[in-house]
């Protein structure tokens, strides 16, 4: 490089200068250190709220601009002056028990290799994979929607990850808010031209969280020009949201015509399969060993989402090396229920009429059929598989269970909730599944769905 790193620092303060206006800049970065080598760029903020408040709003203009200093793509590390100080302590002697390890490079890009593929995510996976290839352009822009918590992000990161190795262009990763922030920055300054640059000269653009424009008029109307400029230019485009983009409300009707233009695909929540192979990835992650059944009775607790089934690890593994005052390298189901215990799922109590709720719309009958005299084999299984859920995760005795489900006497109701007991016996039989419209499900995993979502409404 011809130019000094002092030279460099320079000119990367003024391109975010000039990115976000006079009154950000000052506020945000005048307070700041600026270090430029061969390595990439650190800056120093001077309190962990300032660095991480630059690095969730200001994060992709840095790079921008330190791509555009350097000449090339290069290194961001924002960190406080405490965390570097610490680190060269450390560097200046042998790490001690307890002391504080230098921190990684910021923006970690999730790959392929370490996403948990299953049937309620595959189609998914595999429409990421093939975006990359030579012939990916044929299901672009590839749109992922689902829940919180199920993969969405790790996918986009992955298909940016990959693209890196083998696109001569550029691959750009970022959620739509940071999009629009950056808008909104380029409207102040009147500087689109270098705005639109940043964006539509693109191998692949990945935008994350895209319902969030929704109801922004300008920005939408930004996004599409966007979207349309670097498909011309022949730019790979990958979007995901927590709804299908055809029922974001409030979002223009061209801007959701262009997301449905490629492949648009659900990732649901996980299935049981895939949560106790995340669970058994996690646990080796972490260099601890937990049983079979420790694993699925944690997959039964954590059903909502990865996100979720990453909490329980974290809480298992943490209370058990607590509770044990030493490394223990097996956790057993013991262990798992002791946590549990002391980590309730709800605080709230459960209603029964949640749990008819959530039954009836699951098996998709009427509550009158429910509490009334069908013998229809669908509301039979559903009035079971409510008493045993009553049972299970209300305080109701058998004769207010009868009640409540419009039983004449509790006997009804102990012989439903013995005949759920009995096929969750036979689980890895025919007597185990059900069959509700053309989905086929095992009790076990049915119930634990269930249970899932009544006790999340009883958190709302």
């Amino acid at each position: 490089m011809s130019q000094s790193f002092s030279e460099t620092e320079q000119r990367i303060r003024e391109e975010l200068a000039k990115s976000l206006g006079g009154r950000p800049y000052r506020m945000w970065f005048s307070e700041t250190t600026m270090r430029c080598t061969k390595d990439g760029v650190e800056i120093l903020a001077q309190t962990p709220f300032a660095a991480r408040w630059i690095e969730q709003r200001f994060s992709a203009i840095i790079e921008d601009a330190a791509t555009e200093a350097f000449g090339k793509s290069t290194s961001v590390r924002i960190k406080t002056e405490e965390q570097i100080k610490t680190s060269e302590q450390t560097h200046a002697r042998p790490t001690q028990h307890g002391a504080v390890t230098q921190s990684k490079p910021k923006r970690q890009l999730r790959g392929f290799d370490d996403f948990v593929v299953g049937d309620c995510n595959r189609l998914a996976w595999s429409a990421a994979k093939q975006l990359v290839q030579e012939d990916g352009k044929s299901i672009s822009p590839l749109f992922i929607h689902g829940v919180c918590g199920v993969g969405k992000t790790h996918l986009l990161q992955a298909i940016c990850k990959e693209a890196t190795k083998t696109a001569k262009g550029r691959v750009r990763f970022v959620t739509a808010e940071q999009f629009t922030n950056e808008f909104i920055a380029s409207s102040r300054t009147g500087d689109f031209a270098r705005f639109r640059s940043r964006y539509r000269n693109l191998d692949l653009l990945a935008i994350d969280d895209i319902h969030f424009v929704a109801s922004k008029i300008k920005t939408q109307d930004e996004l599409l020009h966007t979207l349309d400029a670097a498909g011309l230019r022949g730019a790979k485009l990958a979007l995901a949201s927590d709804e299908d983009p055809r029922h974001i409300r409030r979002l223009n009707r061209a801007l959701a015509n262009r997301f449905v233009a490629g492949m648009v695909v659900e990732i649901d929540r996980p299935d049981r399969e895939t949560r106790l192979a995340i669970i058994e990835r996690l646990m080796t992650a972490r260099g601890i060993s937990m049983t079979p059944a420790a694993i699925d009775r944690l997959s039964s607790q954590a059903v909502g989402s990865v996100r979720e089934i990453e909490g329980a690890v974290t809480r298992v593994t943490a209370a058990v090396q607590f509770l044990s005052n030493q490394r223990k390298d097996v956790v057993g189901i013991d262990d798992v229920e002791r946590v549990l215990r002391a980590t309730p799922p709800t605080s709230h109590p459960i209603r029964m009429q949640d749990v008819i709720d959530i039954s009836c719309t699951r098996f998709g009958v009427a509550t009158n059929d429910l509490l009334g005299q069908s013998r229809a084999t669908r509301v039979v299984l559903a009035r079971s598989i409510s008493a045993y859920l009553g049972r299970k995760l209300t305080t109701m005795s058998f004769p207010e269970l009868a009640v409540a489900l419009g039983r004449k006497n509790h006997s009804t109701v102990h012989a439903a909730v013995r005949r759920i007991e009995k096929r969750l016996e036979h689980d890895s039989t025919a007597e185990g599944s059900v069959r509700i419209g053309e989905e086929e499900i095992t009790v076990k995993e049915l119930l634990d769905q269930l249970s899932w979502a009544i006790r999340s409404r009883a958190n709302e």
